[in-house]
Protein backbone atom coordinates (compact mmCIF):
# COMPACT_ATOMS: atom_id res chain seq x y z
CA UNK A 1 0.00 0.00 0.00
CA UNK A 2 1.10 3.83 -0.93
CA UNK A 3 2.05 5.54 2.42
CA UNK A 4 -0.31 8.43 2.73
CA UNK A 5 1.00 12.05 4.17
CA UNK A 6 -1.31 14.68 5.43
CA UNK A 7 -0.38 18.54 5.34
CA UNK A 8 -0.27 20.34 8.34
CA UNK A 9 -3.80 21.30 9.22
CA UNK A 10 -3.61 24.79 7.91
CA UNK A 11 -6.08 26.21 5.47
CA UNK A 12 -5.08 25.44 1.88
CA UNK A 13 -6.68 26.20 -1.52
CA UNK A 14 -8.30 23.54 -2.90
CA UNK A 15 -6.78 22.04 -6.26
CA UNK A 16 -7.96 23.90 -9.33
CA UNK A 17 -10.71 20.76 -11.29
CA UNK A 18 -7.83 21.02 -14.46
CA UNK A 19 -4.99 19.56 -11.89
CA UNK A 20 -7.64 16.84 -10.71
CA UNK A 21 -8.43 15.87 -14.57
CA UNK A 22 -4.63 15.80 -15.00
CA UNK A 23 -3.50 13.78 -12.13
CA UNK A 24 -6.49 10.90 -12.92
CA UNK A 25 -5.66 10.49 -16.50
CA UNK A 26 -1.90 10.52 -16.07
CA UNK A 27 -3.08 7.60 -13.68
CA UNK A 28 -5.31 6.21 -15.78
CA UNK A 29 -2.20 5.93 -19.06
CA UNK A 30 0.47 4.69 -16.04
CA UNK A 31 2.50 7.43 -16.68
CA UNK A 32 5.24 7.24 -13.67
CA UNK A 33 5.19 11.04 -12.48
CA UNK A 34 5.22 12.96 -9.14
CA UNK A 35 5.45 16.80 -7.93
CA UNK A 36 9.49 16.10 -6.56
CA UNK A 37 10.44 19.58 -4.89
CA UNK A 38 8.63 22.13 -2.62
CA UNK A 39 5.89 19.94 -1.80
CA UNK A 40 5.51 22.54 0.85
CA UNK A 41 3.35 24.23 -1.56
CA UNK A 42 2.13 21.96 -3.54
CA UNK A 43 -1.70 23.32 -2.65
CA UNK A 44 -0.51 26.42 -4.07
CA UNK A 45 0.83 25.08 -7.25
CA UNK A 46 -2.58 22.59 -7.45
CA UNK A 47 -4.61 26.11 -7.14
CA UNK A 48 -2.50 28.03 -9.75
CA UNK A 49 -0.81 30.29 -7.36
CA UNK A 50 2.57 29.03 -8.43
CA UNK A 51 4.27 26.40 -11.14
CA UNK A 52 3.60 22.71 -10.42
CA UNK A 53 7.09 20.75 -10.66
CA UNK A 54 6.41 17.50 -11.75
CA UNK A 55 9.33 14.94 -12.61
CA UNK A 56 7.92 12.60 -15.65
CA UNK A 57 10.31 9.27 -16.01
CA UNK A 58 12.28 9.80 -19.31
CA UNK A 59 10.37 6.37 -21.09
CA UNK A 60 6.99 8.15 -20.43
CA UNK A 61 7.72 11.40 -22.06
CA UNK A 62 5.89 10.50 -25.33
CA UNK A 63 2.59 9.59 -23.53
CA UNK A 64 3.04 12.58 -20.75
CA UNK A 65 2.87 14.67 -23.95
CA UNK A 66 -0.58 12.96 -25.37
CA UNK A 67 -2.18 13.04 -21.78
CA UNK A 68 -1.07 16.79 -21.67
CA UNK A 69 -2.90 17.88 -24.96
CA UNK A 70 -5.58 15.56 -24.52
CA UNK A 71 -6.52 17.21 -21.29
CA UNK A 72 -5.99 21.09 -22.78
CA UNK A 73 -2.28 21.71 -22.24
CA UNK A 74 -0.47 23.77 -24.61
CA UNK A 75 3.32 23.36 -24.89
CA UNK A 76 5.75 26.69 -24.40
CA UNK A 77 9.20 27.46 -24.92
CA UNK A 78 11.13 29.58 -22.49
CA UNK A 79 13.22 32.59 -23.26
CA UNK A 80 16.84 31.32 -23.41
CA UNK A 81 17.55 32.75 -19.53
CA UNK A 82 14.97 30.40 -18.41
CA UNK A 83 15.32 27.00 -20.86
CA UNK A 84 16.72 23.77 -19.71
CA UNK A 85 18.05 20.93 -20.88
CA UNK A 86 15.52 17.77 -20.16
CA UNK A 87 12.62 20.14 -19.11
CA UNK A 88 9.55 21.06 -20.83
CA UNK A 89 7.06 24.19 -20.05
CA UNK A 90 3.15 23.31 -20.92
CA UNK A 91 0.26 26.32 -19.89
CA UNK A 92 -3.14 24.08 -18.58
CA UNK A 93 -6.35 26.47 -18.59
CA UNK A 94 -8.72 25.27 -15.67
CA UNK A 95 -12.17 26.12 -17.74
CA UNK A 96 -14.13 26.30 -14.38
CA UNK A 97 -12.07 29.56 -13.22
CA UNK A 98 -10.18 30.83 -15.79
CA UNK A 99 -6.84 30.58 -14.33
CA UNK A 100 -4.06 28.71 -15.40
CA UNK A 101 -1.88 25.98 -14.01
CA UNK A 102 2.03 25.86 -15.21
CA UNK A 103 3.68 22.28 -15.56
CA UNK A 104 7.09 22.92 -15.30
CA UNK A 105 7.97 19.10 -16.81
CA UNK A 106 11.44 17.60 -15.74
CA UNK A 107 12.57 14.19 -17.36
CA UNK A 108 16.12 14.50 -14.93
CA UNK A 109 16.02 16.45 -11.79
CA UNK A 110 17.86 19.73 -12.77
CA UNK A 111 19.20 22.03 -10.40
CA UNK A 112 22.15 24.61 -9.97
CA UNK A 113 22.59 27.91 -10.70
CA UNK A 114 20.30 30.46 -11.68
CA UNK A 115 19.51 30.37 -15.65
CA UNK A 116 21.67 27.75 -16.40
CA UNK A 117 20.90 24.38 -13.92
CA UNK A 118 24.51 23.31 -14.28
CA UNK A 119 23.99 19.83 -12.38
CA UNK A 120 22.07 16.56 -12.44
CA UNK A 121 20.99 14.74 -9.82
CA UNK A 122 21.08 11.42 -10.71
CA UNK A 123 18.46 9.52 -8.56
CA UNK A 124 15.93 9.60 -10.82
CA UNK A 125 14.85 6.10 -10.13
CA UNK A 126 15.26 5.87 -6.51
CA UNK A 127 12.86 9.07 -6.43
CA UNK A 128 9.89 6.91 -8.37
CA UNK A 129 10.73 4.36 -5.90
CA UNK A 130 10.65 6.11 -2.95
CA UNK A 131 6.87 8.16 -3.38
CA UNK A 132 4.22 8.53 -0.89
CA UNK A 133 0.39 10.43 -1.67
CA UNK A 134 -0.78 14.23 -0.33
CA UNK A 135 -3.89 13.61 1.48
CA UNK A 136 -5.24 16.38 0.82
CA UNK A 137 -4.60 16.02 -3.12
CA UNK A 138 -3.96 12.71 -3.55
CA UNK A 139 -0.82 13.73 -6.00
CA UNK A 140 2.25 11.39 -5.10
CA UNK A 141 5.28 13.38 -3.49
CA UNK A 142 8.20 11.89 -2.74
CA UNK A 143 8.93 10.71 0.91
CA UNK A 144 10.22 13.01 3.55
CA UNK A 145 13.25 11.51 3.17
CA UNK A 146 14.02 11.26 -0.13
CA UNK A 147 12.74 15.49 -0.50
CA UNK A 148 15.06 16.15 2.51
CA UNK A 149 17.94 15.02 0.63
CA UNK A 150 17.00 16.59 -2.78
CA UNK A 151 16.54 20.12 -0.60
CA UNK A 152 19.76 19.59 0.44
CA UNK A 153 21.83 18.93 -2.45
CA UNK A 154 19.90 22.03 -4.24
CA UNK A 155 20.41 24.66 -1.37
CA UNK A 156 24.20 24.32 -1.96
CA UNK A 157 24.07 23.87 -6.11
CA UNK A 158 21.26 26.83 -5.66
CA UNK A 159 23.96 29.27 -3.83
CA UNK A 160 25.25 32.22 -5.67
CA UNK A 161 28.92 32.63 -5.81
CA UNK A 162 29.37 35.77 -3.60
CA UNK A 163 27.17 33.85 -0.98
CA UNK A 164 28.90 30.89 -0.81
CA UNK A 165 31.99 32.38 -0.54
CA UNK A 166 31.58 35.56 1.88
CA UNK A 167 28.26 34.27 4.18
CA UNK A 168 26.73 30.90 3.07
CA UNK A 169 22.89 31.28 4.52
CA UNK A 170 19.90 29.85 3.77
CA UNK A 171 16.67 31.98 2.62
CA UNK A 172 13.92 31.81 5.42
CA UNK A 173 11.39 29.88 2.47
CA UNK A 174 13.61 27.34 2.25
CA UNK A 175 14.25 27.34 6.03
CA UNK A 176 10.83 26.74 6.61
CA UNK A 177 10.48 23.85 3.65
CA UNK A 178 13.46 22.09 5.81
CA UNK A 179 11.90 22.35 9.38
CA UNK A 180 8.24 21.13 7.44
CA UNK A 181 10.52 17.74 5.75
CA UNK A 182 12.82 16.98 8.83
CA UNK A 183 9.20 17.02 11.10
CA UNK A 184 8.34 13.80 9.11
CA UNK A 185 11.73 12.13 7.98
CA UNK A 186 12.54 8.80 9.63
CA UNK A 187 16.14 8.72 11.02
CA UNK A 188 16.69 4.78 9.88
CA UNK A 189 14.95 5.59 6.44
CA UNK A 190 16.86 8.25 5.80
CA UNK A 191 20.66 6.29 6.80
CA UNK A 192 19.14 3.62 4.79
CA UNK A 193 18.02 5.83 1.93
CA UNK A 194 21.51 7.44 2.00
CA UNK A 195 22.99 4.09 1.83
CA UNK A 196 20.93 3.43 -0.70
CA UNK A 197 22.31 6.29 -2.73
CA UNK A 198 25.66 5.08 -1.82
CA UNK A 199 26.64 8.69 -0.77
CA UNK A 200 29.96 9.33 1.12
CA UNK A 201 28.89 11.12 4.21
CA UNK A 202 28.96 11.52 7.51
CA UNK A 203 25.71 9.22 8.61
CA UNK A 204 25.91 11.15 12.10
CA UNK A 205 25.65 14.86 10.55
CA UNK A 206 22.47 13.54 9.12
CA UNK A 207 21.19 12.08 11.80
CA UNK A 208 21.60 15.69 13.72
CA UNK A 209 19.27 17.37 11.00
CA UNK A 210 16.92 15.52 12.37
CA UNK A 211 16.84 16.56 16.14
CA UNK A 212 13.61 18.23 17.23
CA UNK A 213 15.43 21.70 17.82
CA UNK A 214 15.90 23.62 14.64
CA UNK A 215 19.30 22.80 12.62
CA UNK A 216 22.22 24.84 13.19
CA UNK A 217 22.35 26.84 9.68
CA UNK A 218 26.10 25.74 9.97
CA UNK A 219 25.46 22.21 10.23
CA UNK A 220 22.73 22.33 7.46
CA UNK A 221 25.25 24.09 4.71
CA UNK A 222 27.70 21.70 5.89
CA UNK A 223 26.11 18.54 5.02
CA UNK A 224 24.57 20.61 1.66
CA UNK A 225 28.36 20.64 1.14
CA UNK A 226 29.31 17.38 1.48
CA UNK A 227 26.35 15.87 -0.47
CA UNK A 228 27.50 18.22 -3.51
CA UNK A 229 30.92 16.94 -3.21
CA UNK A 230 29.18 13.59 -4.34
CA UNK A 231 27.61 14.54 -7.13
CA UNK A 232 30.67 16.56 -9.00
CA UNK A 233 30.24 13.43 -11.69
CA UNK A 234 26.97 14.88 -12.72
CA UNK A 235 28.15 18.47 -13.50
CA UNK A 236 26.75 18.99 -17.04
CA UNK A 237 29.65 21.37 -17.34
CA UNK A 238 32.82 23.37 -15.00
CA UNK A 239 31.00 25.52 -12.14
CA UNK A 240 33.29 28.86 -13.78
CA UNK A 241 31.78 27.89 -17.55
CA UNK A 242 28.04 28.39 -15.31
CA UNK A 243 28.93 31.15 -13.98
CA UNK A 244 30.12 33.25 -17.51
CA UNK A 245 27.04 31.51 -19.31
CA UNK A 246 24.60 32.59 -16.03
CA UNK A 247 26.49 36.32 -16.50
CA UNK A 248 25.88 36.34 -20.48
CA UNK A 249 21.97 35.42 -19.85
CA UNK A 250 21.51 37.83 -16.83
CA UNK A 251 22.73 40.79 -19.20
CA UNK A 252 20.54 39.47 -22.14
CA UNK A 253 17.51 39.33 -19.72
CA UNK A 254 18.46 43.26 -18.11
CA UNK A 255 18.54 44.31 -22.16
CA UNK A 256 14.80 42.99 -22.70
CA UNK A 257 13.57 43.86 -19.37
CA UNK A 258 15.22 47.41 -20.56
CA UNK A 259 13.63 47.65 -23.99
CA UNK A 260 10.33 46.62 -22.54
CA UNK A 261 10.29 49.86 -20.18
CA UNK A 262 11.53 51.51 -23.26
CA UNK A 263 8.08 50.86 -25.24
CA UNK A 264 9.92 48.07 -27.47
CA UNK A 265 7.86 44.88 -27.74
CA UNK A 266 10.82 42.71 -26.19
CA UNK A 267 9.99 39.11 -25.13
CA UNK A 268 9.93 38.96 -21.64
CA UNK A 269 7.51 35.88 -21.40
CA UNK A 270 7.15 31.93 -23.04
CA UNK A 271 6.24 31.58 -26.16
CA UNK A 272 4.02 29.63 -28.30
CA UNK A 273 6.27 27.07 -31.07
CA UNK A 274 4.31 26.50 -33.34
CA UNK A 275 3.42 30.60 -34.31
CA UNK A 276 0.89 32.82 -32.48
CA UNK A 277 -2.77 34.76 -32.63
CA UNK A 278 -3.65 38.41 -33.34
CA UNK A 279 -6.52 38.50 -30.75
CA UNK A 280 -8.59 42.08 -31.68
CA UNK A 281 -11.29 43.43 -30.19
CA UNK A 282 -14.05 46.03 -31.06
CA UNK A 283 -17.03 46.88 -29.38
CA UNK A 284 -19.30 50.17 -28.72
CA UNK A 285 -18.34 52.82 -25.74
CA UNK A 286 -19.89 50.91 -22.99
CA UNK A 287 -19.29 47.52 -24.10
CA UNK A 288 -16.13 47.10 -21.36
CA UNK A 289 -13.65 46.34 -24.62
CA UNK A 290 -10.56 48.38 -22.97
CA UNK A 291 -10.99 47.06 -19.28
CA UNK A 292 -11.48 43.26 -20.89
CA UNK A 293 -8.40 44.25 -23.36
CA UNK A 294 -6.00 44.68 -20.07
CA UNK A 295 -7.07 42.03 -18.46
CA UNK A 296 -6.45 39.32 -20.66
CA UNK A 297 -3.47 40.61 -21.35
CA UNK A 298 -2.51 40.75 -17.62
CA UNK A 299 -4.11 37.16 -17.55
CA UNK A 300 -2.10 35.94 -20.93
CA UNK A 301 1.21 37.87 -19.55
CA UNK A 302 1.26 35.31 -16.61
CA UNK A 303 3.53 33.04 -18.25
CA UNK A 304 3.06 33.80 -22.06
CA UNK A 305 4.39 37.00 -23.84
CA UNK A 306 1.73 39.18 -24.65
CA UNK A 307 1.49 42.20 -26.44
CA UNK A 308 -1.37 44.97 -26.51
CA UNK A 309 -1.30 47.22 -29.29
CA UNK A 310 -4.22 50.49 -29.31
CA UNK A 311 -5.74 51.22 -32.61
CA UNK A 312 -8.23 53.63 -32.06
CA UNK A 313 -7.76 57.72 -32.43
CA UNK A 314 -6.48 58.25 -28.88
CA UNK A 315 -2.64 57.08 -30.16
CA UNK A 316 -1.63 59.18 -33.03
CA UNK A 317 1.87 58.55 -33.06
CA UNK A 318 2.12 61.50 -35.35
CA UNK A 319 4.84 63.34 -32.87
CA UNK A 320 5.74 67.02 -34.19
CA UNK A 321 3.09 66.85 -37.14
CA UNK A 322 0.29 66.36 -34.58
CA UNK A 323 1.92 69.26 -32.45
CA UNK A 324 1.29 71.46 -36.14
CA UNK A 325 -1.94 69.80 -36.96
CA UNK A 326 -3.51 71.35 -33.37
CA UNK A 327 -1.92 74.90 -34.58
CA UNK A 328 -3.23 74.70 -37.97
CA UNK A 329 -6.81 73.34 -36.88
CA UNK A 330 -7.03 76.83 -34.59
CA UNK A 331 -6.31 78.86 -37.87
CA UNK A 332 -8.98 76.95 -39.66
CA UNK A 333 -11.50 77.73 -36.58
CA UNK A 334 -10.60 81.37 -36.44
CA UNK A 335 -11.13 81.36 -40.14
CA UNK A 336 -14.21 79.71 -40.27
CA UNK A 337 -15.85 82.55 -37.46
CA UNK A 338 -14.24 85.19 -39.69
CA UNK A 339 -16.77 83.84 -42.77
CA UNK A 340 -19.76 83.35 -40.46
CA UNK A 341 -19.40 87.29 -39.75
CA UNK A 342 -19.19 88.11 -43.38
CA UNK A 343 -21.89 86.97 -43.84
CA UNK A 344 -20.49 83.47 -46.00
CA UNK A 345 -19.49 85.51 -49.03
CA UNK A 346 -16.52 83.10 -50.81
CA UNK A 347 -13.61 85.63 -49.48
CA UNK A 348 -10.14 84.41 -50.49
CA UNK A 349 -9.93 83.79 -46.33
CA UNK A 350 -13.00 81.10 -47.27
CA UNK A 351 -11.09 78.88 -49.55
CA UNK A 352 -7.38 79.36 -47.39
CA UNK A 353 -10.23 78.07 -44.59
CA UNK A 354 -11.17 75.05 -46.57
CA UNK A 355 -7.20 74.46 -48.07
CA UNK A 356 -6.29 74.18 -44.40
CA UNK A 357 -9.24 72.35 -43.16
CA UNK A 358 -8.53 69.69 -45.74
CA UNK A 359 -4.94 70.07 -45.10
CA UNK A 360 -5.36 69.39 -41.21
CA UNK A 361 -7.18 66.07 -41.51
CA UNK A 362 -3.61 64.94 -43.38
CA UNK A 363 -2.65 63.65 -40.04
CA UNK A 364 -5.14 60.55 -40.50
CA UNK A 365 -2.61 59.33 -42.76
CA UNK A 366 0.13 59.58 -40.49
CA UNK A 367 -1.81 57.98 -37.43
CA UNK A 368 -3.32 55.07 -39.86
CA UNK A 369 0.72 54.65 -41.02
CA UNK A 370 1.52 54.38 -37.41
CA UNK A 371 -0.70 51.53 -36.72
CA UNK A 372 0.32 49.64 -39.89
CA UNK A 373 3.90 49.88 -38.59
CA UNK A 374 2.41 48.49 -35.75
CA UNK A 375 0.46 45.49 -37.17
CA UNK A 376 3.54 45.12 -38.99
CA UNK A 377 5.14 44.24 -36.06
CA UNK A 378 3.06 42.53 -34.91
CA UNK A 379 3.27 40.00 -37.31
CA UNK A 380 7.06 39.00 -37.13
CA UNK A 381 6.16 38.88 -33.32
CA UNK A 382 3.53 36.29 -34.20
CA UNK A 383 5.92 34.06 -36.09
CA UNK A 384 8.22 34.06 -32.84
CA UNK A 385 4.74 32.98 -30.93
CA UNK A 386 4.03 36.08 -29.05
CA UNK A 387 0.78 36.99 -28.70
CA UNK A 388 -0.76 40.30 -29.98
CA UNK A 389 -3.81 41.83 -28.27
CA UNK A 390 -5.70 45.22 -30.37
CA UNK A 391 -7.95 47.68 -28.74
CA UNK A 392 -9.72 47.84 -31.61
CA UNK A 393 -9.03 47.42 -35.17
CA UNK A 394 -9.51 49.43 -38.35
CA UNK A 395 -12.56 48.61 -40.49
CA UNK A 396 -13.25 49.66 -44.54
CA UNK A 397 -16.75 49.67 -44.31
CA UNK A 398 -18.20 52.67 -41.99
CA UNK A 399 -16.99 55.99 -42.80
CA UNK A 400 -15.64 58.53 -40.13
CA UNK A 401 -16.52 56.17 -37.16
CA UNK A 402 -16.06 53.38 -35.06
CA UNK A 403 -12.39 53.02 -36.58
CA UNK A 404 -13.53 53.53 -39.97
CA UNK A 405 -11.36 55.79 -43.07
CA UNK A 406 -11.62 59.86 -42.01
CA UNK A 407 -10.59 61.28 -45.55
CA UNK A 408 -13.79 59.81 -47.53
CA UNK A 409 -16.81 61.79 -49.03
CA UNK A 410 -14.75 64.61 -49.79
CA UNK A 411 -13.13 65.66 -46.48
CA UNK A 412 -9.25 66.12 -47.96
CA UNK A 413 -7.81 65.97 -50.96
CA UNK A 414 -8.54 63.16 -53.34
CA UNK A 415 -4.89 61.87 -53.52
CA UNK A 416 -5.14 61.62 -49.75
CA UNK A 417 -8.14 59.67 -49.54
CA UNK A 418 -7.07 57.04 -52.37
CA UNK A 419 -4.12 56.28 -50.29
CA UNK A 420 -6.07 55.96 -46.79
CA UNK A 421 -8.24 53.36 -48.55
CA UNK A 422 -5.00 51.21 -49.59
CA UNK A 423 -3.50 51.59 -45.89
CA UNK A 424 -6.85 50.14 -44.80
CA UNK A 425 -6.75 47.75 -47.23
CA UNK A 426 -3.66 46.65 -46.32
CA UNK A 427 -4.92 46.58 -42.22
CA UNK A 428 -7.44 44.31 -43.31
CA UNK A 429 -4.78 42.01 -44.86
CA UNK A 430 -2.87 41.71 -41.64
CA UNK A 431 -5.06 41.03 -39.16
CA UNK A 432 -6.52 39.53 -36.93
CA UNK A 433 -6.52 36.38 -36.47
CA UNK A 434 -9.19 35.94 -33.92
CA UNK A 435 -11.92 39.62 -33.85
CA UNK A 436 -13.78 39.12 -30.28
CA UNK A 437 -17.23 41.54 -31.06
CA UNK A 438 -18.78 42.77 -27.67
CA UNK A 439 -22.37 42.55 -28.51
CA UNK A 440 -24.49 45.35 -26.48
CA UNK A 441 -27.83 47.16 -26.60
CA UNK A 442 -28.02 50.92 -27.12
CA UNK A 443 -29.27 51.47 -23.49
CA UNK A 444 -27.21 49.27 -21.27
CA UNK A 445 -24.07 50.79 -22.69
CA UNK A 446 -25.27 54.27 -21.95
CA UNK A 447 -25.87 53.33 -18.60
CA UNK A 448 -22.30 52.86 -18.27
CA UNK A 449 -21.40 55.76 -19.93
CA UNK A 450 -23.91 57.88 -19.43
CA UNK A 451 -21.23 61.63 -20.59
CA UNK A 452 -21.92 59.64 -24.44
CA UNK A 453 -24.63 60.65 -26.30
CA UNK A 454 -27.56 57.93 -26.86
CA UNK A 455 -27.69 58.32 -30.65
CA UNK A 456 -24.06 57.84 -31.14
CA UNK A 457 -23.94 55.08 -28.99
CA UNK A 458 -27.27 53.75 -30.85
CA UNK A 459 -25.15 54.00 -34.12
CA UNK A 460 -21.96 52.38 -33.12
CA UNK A 461 -23.83 49.10 -31.83
CA UNK A 462 -25.78 49.26 -35.02
CA UNK A 463 -22.46 49.15 -36.55
CA UNK A 464 -20.36 46.36 -34.84
CA UNK A 465 -23.89 44.38 -35.71
CA UNK A 466 -22.90 44.75 -39.10
CA UNK A 467 -19.37 45.07 -39.26
CA UNK A 468 -17.71 41.56 -40.87
CA UNK A 469 -14.12 40.81 -41.28
CA UNK A 470 -14.16 37.99 -43.55
CA UNK A 471 -10.11 37.02 -42.85
CA UNK A 472 -10.81 36.40 -38.93
CA UNK A 473 -12.43 34.17 -37.09
CA UNK A 474 -15.17 36.14 -35.81
CA UNK A 475 -16.59 35.27 -32.09
CA UNK A 476 -19.74 37.15 -30.80
CA UNK A 477 -19.62 37.78 -26.47
CA UNK A 478 -22.57 38.94 -24.73
CA UNK A 479 -21.46 42.21 -23.19
CA UNK A 480 -25.01 42.30 -21.02
CA UNK A 481 -23.89 39.77 -18.71
CA UNK A 482 -22.00 40.45 -15.34
CA UNK A 483 -18.34 41.39 -15.77
CA UNK A 484 -16.87 37.87 -15.01
CA UNK A 485 -19.06 36.01 -16.84
CA UNK A 486 -18.20 37.96 -19.93
CA UNK A 487 -14.28 37.63 -18.99
CA UNK A 488 -14.39 33.74 -18.14
CA UNK A 489 -16.52 33.36 -21.81
CA UNK A 490 -13.30 35.24 -23.41
CA UNK A 491 -10.38 33.43 -21.83
CA UNK A 492 -12.05 30.25 -22.55
CA UNK A 493 -12.30 31.35 -26.39
CA UNK A 494 -9.04 32.98 -27.01
CA UNK A 495 -7.50 29.15 -25.23
CA UNK A 496 -9.78 27.23 -27.49
CA UNK A 497 -7.91 29.34 -30.63
CA UNK A 498 -4.56 28.99 -29.34
CA UNK A 499 -5.11 25.30 -29.20
CA UNK A 500 -6.60 25.10 -32.20
CA UNK A 501 -3.96 26.99 -33.90
CA UNK A 502 -1.07 24.66 -32.64
CA UNK A 503 -2.38 21.70 -34.00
Amino acid sequence: MTPQFEHFTIAKPAPLPAATILRLALQRESVRFCHWKSNHHLAEALAGKTDIDLFVAPADQAAFARVAVETGALKILSQPWGRYPNVEDWLLLDEATGNFLHLHVHYALMTGLKRVKHLQIPWENALLSHLRNDLSSDWPIPSAEMELLILLVRIWAKMPPWRRFVSPEIPSHIAKELDWLRHDANPEELIALSRELKLCIDQSSLLKLLKNEPAPSDDIIRVARELNRNMRTQYRMPWLVALAIAAVLNVRLMFAKAGRRMGRASQLGKTLPGGSMMIAFVGSDGSGKSTLTRDVQKWLRYKLDAHTFYMGSGDGGAGLFDILRRGIKGFVKSAGSRKKGSGGRNSKKTREANFFSKLVQLHQLVVMRHKLRLLRLARRMLKKGSVVITDRYPQGQFYGISDGPKLQDGRSFLWAARAELKLYEEASRLGPDLLLKLSIDPHTAHRRKPDHNLSVIERKCAIIDQLSFPQSRVVVIDAHQPYGDVLLRTKRTIWSALRRNQT
